[in-house]
């Protein structure tokens, strides 16, 4: 399960990595039941994933990212369609 980020400390300790971290290149899916609160682009790259939240988009497919971009919310479910990513587990 994601750790609760309502709490100042849990947020500062997910903003530093002390989570921990995936990196994920071309074709590599992210494991199952893991959650990530941001994702860098190290190179240009194309992803799946799902936004666990009540509202908005939730299932994005085939998202480009350019090197150095950094996306955040409640993700999971990731899928490597090209490139490499550092994915921040929370």
């Amino acid at each position: 399960m994601a750790n609760e980020l309502k709490y100042t400390s849990v947020f500062q300790s997910l903003s530093f990595g002390d989570f921990g971290l995936r990196v994920l290149t071309t074709g590599e899916v992210s494991q199952e039941g893991e959650y990530f609160g941001a994702m860098q682009a190290i190179t240009d790259s194309t992803i799946s994933f799902i936004s666990d939240t009540e509202g908005g988009d939730t299932d994005i497919v085939n998202l480009d990212l350019i090197a150095g971009q950094t996306i955040y919310g409640n993700l999971t479910d990731v899928t490597m369609v090209s490139g490499k990513i550092i994915a921040y587990l929370r």
